[in-house]
């Protein structure tokens, strides 16, 4: 093949690469999409699993009856109030809250008896909606079915724990 058809030839081949139709834009941002999902995939989104799958809980809104019986057992308490169930779960100190509610689900509740109990001061209360601590005896209840809410008077739970503790040692 001599030099002059090569020559045509390499032209011809550039003349044709120069242009990306609306195929290939589309071929190259799906490429791109999909890269870029198993990216995220296989390196991102561990580190926003910090919450095992056995805790997670699904989204279950509050009725308007269970914020009413939740605030009328909290109703004039003061000091610092948190509510527990509508974030990530990644709050640390709870040492300064007196009042705390708890919209969680029952899977959680085991594991948030020890933190309050390590936590908060004994003047605090905490009132659950919808599901009591499942160890955990109330000082006070209000409505019925899946709008009842049950308060827990901190220094009360802690002498009960603490009975518990020494009859179990007897």
């Amino acid at each position: 093949m001599d030099t002059e058809r090569l020559d045509e030839l390499a032209a011809e081949l550039q003349g044709k690469n120069q242009t990306v139709g609306g195929w290939g834009l589309m071929q190259l941002a799906a490429g791109s999409g999909l890269a870029a999902y198993a990216v995220w995939a296989g390196v991102l989104a561990p580190g926003f699993r910090r919450v095992p799958l056995r805790l997670q809980v699904p989204y279950l809104p509050s009725s308007t009856q269970q914020v009413e019986n939740v605030m009328s057992l909290l109703k004039g308490r003061s000091g610092k109030m948190v509510d527990l169930g509508s974030g990530d779960g990644r709050i640390v100190n709870l040492c300064d809250c007196n009042n705390v509610s708890v919209f969680l689900a029952p899977s959680v509740l085991p594991f948030l008896e020890t933190k309050l109990l390590a936590e908060l001061p004994d003047e605090a209360r905490v009132v659950s909606g919808r599901f009591p601590f499942p160890t955990w005896t109330p000082t006070s209840s209000v409505g019925e079915g899946i709008n009842q809410s049950w308060a827990y008077d901190i220094k009360s739970v802690r002498q009960i724990e603490q009975n518990k503790a020494e009859r179990h040692l007897e």
